[in-house]
């Protein structure tokens, strides 16, 4: 079993110190193949890996990149030369990952013959798990555990992710014990976020050095010691709501942050049990806090309920940065590099700082806390290249900063609107300190008026260069369970033209089109019904059939939060692209089914089909099905009830029972009166009290009133089916196209589909290759 040993170890770092100068195209693979062999391998070639991978579309100027070497699944490493700072390359690896489909690497290693920089792009993006000084590989070799044959788990310094989930759930947990508690001790919910926001803000600022080192903690020690809550914590708030630096006293040392979030202190004494959950947040390592993902965390703790009811999740980084590449970065990186002169590019400066971002759902706002980063990094490309090709050297550069005054978003909820604004204020720090800018940190920008408490389908878009984010998902059957029915009438009523119940993400499809002109862009994140049936209409197909270009794309992939669900990544623009990605491969174009070849949106409805299949039956109420001992039981005790009472075929019976043999009975009064029914003592009585409490409660009067009845009774398929001897069914939402005959006296369930024939020539033509294509298209 290949391993390292400290002698092996040893050897490499040996080895390196006394041959390796850290040039990278001289001495890259020697230096790869004998960090191979410390790892107990012959070498690069005899472990599995490759050296000079091709990756296409994977250089800057949009060519063929290399990477120096390659060994799936588990790592991509990128060399540079001795003394490349490493940070300006991981979009270049993060590149290169994305592209390498099938059996993508899990690990990135950016090396610059000194250090090791290791990324899981899964967990984090634009930070390394961890950093490794070659001289100190044979004390952290455990950090190099995937090198390993087996399983071994790395063992990383730099997980943020861990230290995030662990500061948002103790957060979560205040919050909770302060809600629960909050009408007795008389303050409002947003009384209690907003101050659990202030925490938060303020246990940043100290770790990140714009607070006086262990100040916010030793004012918890403080209270913990017998002090007042309100009267510390309050003012150390209000002390950073105050204009000037603090010059003596408890707070000395305090500088002014804003008028917002510190602009309103609540009056919530703390308890001890309270105390002891925010000490330990607050001994939480926050300077390694990551705000992408800590605002969807901590509000997923807090909102539960909401978050069921809008289908709001969370979206990993990895997932994000395959908007915001696509729409924002690579937009950006090719204009820079197309710049011929200094005049293009200080035009594009003048360009890049009037950009405006949009989130029309922004939640938390990591969408953009992640924009605004890429930004910041597009920014110092510029000013780079500016620099390189200036004539003179010294010549002053002007210094047009990107500002969280050009991010925007809007949402529903009050709650995540604040977070929003808190994750933002904390992102401009964090950019700040990644690339040693020399902007003024404090006081922090007020955001009240770039991300705002509103609802996306009602109120007026910002005109943004970009539009980016995660609409809510919720299916369009469940629109009116989970939200109000004047509320769903309202969105209805203002998109008629969204003919059928649609998933709720494809109305932002089509207002965020709206809203694009021929330079801007978009990308949206959807569940994996945008590129299917009536969401696909309703969103995809108005995009491309009304001047869009869909040119990236995932077509579907498990969701990286909680939700167990499949979603589908959608980058588009009106300009023609020049280049177009599906599912991370190249290729010449991409449909609204996000497909390369069978472009539904261009189909017709043949007339010569017309009422050729149904949906079977919609009882709406689970009462009317039975076993077959109880319908058996009925007919013993009164043979009449065999009128009503029918074998019904489901999905599962024609997926997992030979011959699709039915294994339900169903109570089929059809069109019978009240009076009629009745005469059926037993079924009827069974649905008397079974489904009419249910249907009671129904929102639609016909179905309430006439409870004995389906709520979908498929009078045209019944009539369609009484003359033939058999029918075909299949099964509406399987991956697999099995199409049986079943007998006619079967009632076909709501989980199966009816095709109208009896002809087995027309099951040839159901089984094969080009329907089976179709159909796999249309789902």
């Amino acid at each position: 079993m290949s391993s390292a040993t400290l002698k092996s170890l040893e050897q490499f770092i040996e080895f390196c110190r006394k041959h390796i100068k850290g040039k990278e195209r001289k001495e890259a693979q020697i230096f790869l193949d004998r960090f191979f062999q410390a790892f107990g391998y012959e070498g690069v070639l005899e472990a599995g890996g490759s050296y000079e991978e091709p990756i296409k579309k994977g250089s800057k100027k949009g060519g063929t990149g290399f990477a120096d070497l390659v060994w799936k699944p588990r790592v991509l490493i990128e060399m540079k030369k001795r003394g490349e700072s490493l940070d300006k390359h991981y979009s270049q690896a993060f590149d290169y990952w994305t592209r390498l489909v099938p059996d993508r690497p899990r690990y990135v290693i950016l090396c610059n013959f000194d250090e090791f920089w290791i990324f899981d792009f899964n967990l984090q993006i634009d930070e390394p798990v961890d950093k490794v000084a070659v001289s100190e590989l044979k004390n952290r070799a455990s950090a190099f555990n995937f090198m390993e044959l087996g399983n071994r788990t790395p063992v990383f310094k730099n997980n943020q992710v861990e230290v995030t989930e662990k500061a948002a759930r103790r957060m979560g947990e205040l919050f909770k014990m302060l809600q629960k508690r909050r009408r007795k001790d008389n303050f409002s919910e947003l009384q209690a976020q907003r101050f659990i926001l202030q925490c938060v803000l303020a246990m940043f600022a100290q770790d990140r050095g714009l607070l006086p080192r262990d100040l916010f903690l030793r004012c918890v020690k403080d209270c913990l010691k017998g002090a007042s809550s309100y009267d510390v914590l309050g003012g150390l708030f209000r002390e950073m709501n105050q204009q000037g630096k603090t010059p003596a006293g408890q707070y000395q040392g305090v500088d002014y942050f804003n008028g917002g979030l510190f602009s309103q202190i609540q009056a919530i004494e703390l308890k001890r049990q309270e105390l002891e959950l925010l000490e330990t947040a607050s001994l939480q390592n926050w300077n390694k806090i990551r705000p992408a993902i800590f605002g969807n965390l901590f509000e997923g703790t807090v909102n539960e309920d909401e978050r069921h009811a809008y289908g709001i999740y969370y979206t990993s980084e990895a997932d994000i940065m395959k908007i915001i590449r696509p729409t924002i970065s690579r937009y950006w990186e090719d204009k820079i590099e197309a710049a011929k002169n200094i005049g293009e590019l200080n035009q594009l400066q003048l360009e890049l700082q009037q950009y405006k971002v949009l989130d029309p759902a922004c939640g938390s706002g990591n969408f953009l806390y992640v924009a605004y980063q890429e930004l910041k990094r597009i920014e110092q490309l510029l000013l780079n290249k500016i620099y390189q090709r200036r004539k003179s050297k010294n010549e002053q550069m002007i210094m047009g900063f990107v500002t969280l005054k050009q991010f925007y978003g809007m949402d529903i909820n009050p709650f995540a609107v604040e977070l929003a604004r808190v994750t933002l204020m904390i992102a401009r720090k964090v950019a700040i300190d990644k690339f040693e800018l020399t902007e003024n940190y404090l006081p922090l920008d007020s955001l009240d008026d770039n991300i705002l408490c509103q609802d996306a389908l009602f109120n007026d878009w910002v005109k943004a260069d970009a539009i980016i984010g995660n609409p809510p998902f919720l299916g369009g059957k469940h629109l009116r369970i989970n939200l109000r029915d004047d509320y769903v009438d309202k969105v209805f009523n203002k998109y008629s033209k969204v003919k059928n119940s649609v998933d709720f993400c494809a109305y932002w499809f089509r207002v965020a089109h709206e809203n694009i002109e021929q330079k801007e862009r978009a990308g949206l994140v959807a569940t994996n019904s945008i590129s299917q049936g009536k969401s696909r209409v309703a969103a995809l197909d108005d995009i491309t059939q009304n001047g869009g270009h869909i040119h990236d794309a995932i077509s579907s992939k498990p969701w990286s939060g909680e939700a167990n669900v499949h979603v589908s990544i959608v980058n588009w623009c009106k300009q023609q692209p020049e280049q177009y990605y599906l599912d991370d491969n190249q290729v010449s174009q991409i449909n609204s089914s996000l497909q390369t070849h069978i472009d539904l949106s261009i189909a017709k409805t043949l007339k010569a089909n017309k009422n050729k299949s149904f949906q079977g039956v919609i009882p709406v109420g689970k009462g009317f099905y039975i076993d077959s001992s109880q319908a058996e039981k009925w007919i013993k005790i009164d043979a009449k009830n065999k009128e009503v009472l029918k074998l019904s075929c489901s999905a599962d019976d024609l997926t997992s029972k030979p011959h699709g043999k039915a294994s339900r009975w169903i109570i089929d009064f059809n069109d019978m009166s009240l009076e009629d029914a009745s005469d059926y003592s037993l079924p009827f009585e069974h649905l008397k009290l079974t489904v009419k409490p249910e249907r009671d409660k129904n929102r639609r009067k016909t179905t309430r009133l006439n409870w004995w009845k389906f709520g979908e009774k498929r009078p045209a398929m019944r009539e369609a089916i009484k003359d033939l001897s058999f029918y075909f069914s299949v099964p509406r939402h399987s991956k697999w196209f099995i199409f049986l005959p079943v007998k006619k006296y079967n009632l076909p369930a709501d989980s199966t589909t009816v095709v109208i024939s009896d002809d087995f020539y027309i099951l040839g033509i159901l089984t094969s290759k080009v329907h089976r294509l179709w159909i796999q298209a249309k789902k």
